[in-house]
């Protein structure tokens, strides 16, 4: 499965199994990194900007977005 086709699956989750993926993925990264693997923002880098049909102020407002805080 690649990327793009794993970022879409993601867009079907709720926000708790969104949660729940989130820790795994930084477990995972810190493995990686305490191995010698890549650095969690080396991995961020990898999907940035490959996430389609967000909100066009979703990266100043992801807080809103992902929490429900106020808007920027």
């Amino acid at each position: 499965m690649s990327t793009q086709e794993i970022i879409r699956e993601l867009t079907k989750l709720d926000r708790d199994e969104l949660a729940q993926i989130d820790m795994k993925l930084h477990e995972l990264l810190e493995e990686k990194i305490r191995t010698g693997g890549r650095s969690w923002g080396e991995a961020l880098l990898e999907v940035a900007g490959t996430v389609e049909g967000l909100p066009p102020d979703y990266a100043e407002n992801h807080d809103h977005y992902l929490h429900g805080l106020p808007r920027r």
